[in-house]
C-alpha cells in the first residue's frame, strides 16, 4: 500500500494573539501544501526523504512510545525534531502505537512553504509545522489501520491540535491546524479552559480583496509567545488590558465579515494595528517590525489597509480592500521597495488522501 496525503498551509485574518485566551479569530487556508508520501520500507528501518531538509535520505529504528533512533544521528535528530516528537506525542495520546508499525520509506515534502531570495530559500510563514503535522499524523494513522483515511470531524481536529500544542510545549491556539485540517475560511476558537477547539467555515464577502506581501524576514512565533507567556506573568493587568481589546477588535471584524460589511471589517483592521503597537509595547518585543511598518506606509499612500498576518516581527502581511486597483497600486509600490506580492490563493480543500 502506498498512502499521499496532503495538507494546506494557513494565513490568519484577523485575532492573531487574542485568539490564545478564547476570542475568536479568521483564518484561511492557502494554495501552499505539505506532502507526505508512505510506502513500505524493503528493510525493518524507516527512510525519511525530505528534500527540503536533508541532502539524501535519512534511516531511523522506531521502537517502543516512539521514539526514534537515526542512523546518522547528528543530522536526523538537528533536521527532523519535529518528527520525533510527532512520533511521540501519536504514540503518548494512543493514536497510533508506532513501535508496532510496519517499517516505510516516507517521503515529507514542504517545498512549497520556501520563497527563493538571491541564493538562498526562506520559509514562509505559511504554518509549514501544523500542515506536515496535519499530513503526516493522518498518514500514520491510515498506516496503522485498515487504510481509511480519518474523518475530517471535530475530534479529529481536536486531536491534531492537542498533538501540534503537546509538541510546541503547550505554546499556540491550534488554529493553523484546523485550517489544514478543514480548508477554506474558518472562525476558530479555544473554549474559556483554552483547550478545545471550535471551528466554523465562513463565507468570506465577495467585494473583499486582499494581496499577501513577504516581509523578506522570517520570524519565531515560539519566540514572541514566550515573551508574551513572561510579560503576563510579570505584567497581567496591563497586558492583559490590551489583549482583551484585541479580542474585542477581532470578534467585531468578524462578525462583520460573516454579515457582509467588509467596509466595517476594513476600519477594523486599522483598529487591530493600533492594538498590536500597543500590545508590543507591552512586551517589548517588535510585532509591527520595520517592514511591517514600511509596508502599512505604501498602504496608506495606496488607500488600503494592511496589518501582519501571524505573530508579526515579520514574516507575511496582508493588504485589504475593496478596489482591487488600489492594491495592484500597492503591490506596484511595495515590490519597486524590495517586498514580494505572494500568488496566494484561498483553498478549500483541508487534508487530502490518495
Amino acid at each position: 500500500m502506498k498512502i499521499e496525503v496532503s495538507a494546506p498551509g494557513k494565513l490568519v485574518l484577523l485575532g492573531e494573539y487574542a485568539v490564545l485566551f478564547g476570542a475568536p479569530a479568521m483564518v484561511m487556508a492557502v494554495n501552499r501544501r505539505a506532502r507526505v508520501e508512505l510506502a513500505p520500507s524493503e528493510s525493518d528501518r524507516w527512510t525519511l526523504i525530505a528534500p527540503d531538509l536533508a541532502p539524501r535520505p535519512l534511516e531511523l529504528d522506531v521502537g517502543p512510545g516512539g521514539g526514534a533512533r537515526w542512523i546518522d544521528d547528528e543530522l536526523g535528530s538537528e533536521r527532523f525534531a519535529l518528527v520525533e516528537r510527532l512520533l511521540r506525542e501519536l504514540d503518548r495520546a494512543g493514536v497510533v502505537e508506532i513501535g508496532q508499525l510496519a517499517p516505510a520509506v516516507a517521503i515529507l515534502d514542504t517545498r512549497e512553504f520556501f520563497i527563493s531570495r538571491g541564493d538562498s530559500r526562506c520559509k514562509l510563514g505559511l504554518g509549514s509545522s501544523a500542515a506536515l503535522t496535519v499530513a503526516l499524523a493522518s498518514a500514520l494513522a491510515i498506516w496503522a489501520g485498515d487504510g481509511r483515511m480519518p474523518d475530517a470531524d471535530a475530534r479529529w481536529l481536536q486531536t491534531l491540535v492537542d498533538l501540534h500544542r503537546g509538541m510546541q510545549g503547550g505554546l499556540g491556539s491550534g488554529i493553523d491546524v484546523a485550517a489544514s485540517v478543514l480548508g477554506g475560511a474558518i472562525r476558530f476558537r479555544l473554549d474559556e479552559a483554552s483547550s478545545v477547539a471550535v471551528a466554523q467555515p465562513v463565507a468570506l464577502p465577495a467585494d473583499l480583496q486582499a494581496l499577501f506581501f513577504w516581509t523578506g524576514r522570517s520570524a519565531s512565533t515560539s519566540g514572541f509567545l514566550e515573551r508574551l507567556e513572561a510579560r503576563r506573568l510579570a505584567r497581567p493587568l496591563s497586558v492583559d488590558r490590551v489583549i482583551s481589546r484585541l479580542g474585542e477588535l477581532s470578534k467585531a471584524g468578524i462578525d462583520a465579515l460573516e454579515a457582509g460589511g467588509s467596509f466595517a471589517f476594513l476600519d477594523v483592521v486599522d483598529g487591530f494595528w493600533d492594538a498590536l503597537e500597543a500590545l508590543g509595547r507591552e512586551i517589548e518585543m517588535p510585532i509591527l517590525s520595520q517592514e511591517h511598518r514600511r509596508l502599512r506606509r505604501l498602504a496608506v499612500e495606496s488607500g488600503v489597509r494592511y496589518k501582519p498576518s501571524g505573530a508579526g516581527g515579520g514574516d507575511l502581511g496582508i493588504a485589504f480592500a475593496i478596489d482591487s486597483d488600489r492594491l495592484q497600486e500597492m503591490a506596484v509600490r511595495a515590490e519597486a521597495q524590495g517586498f514580494a506580492a505572494l500568488d496566494l490563493e484561498m483553498d478549500p480543500r483541508g487534508f487530502t488522501v490518495s
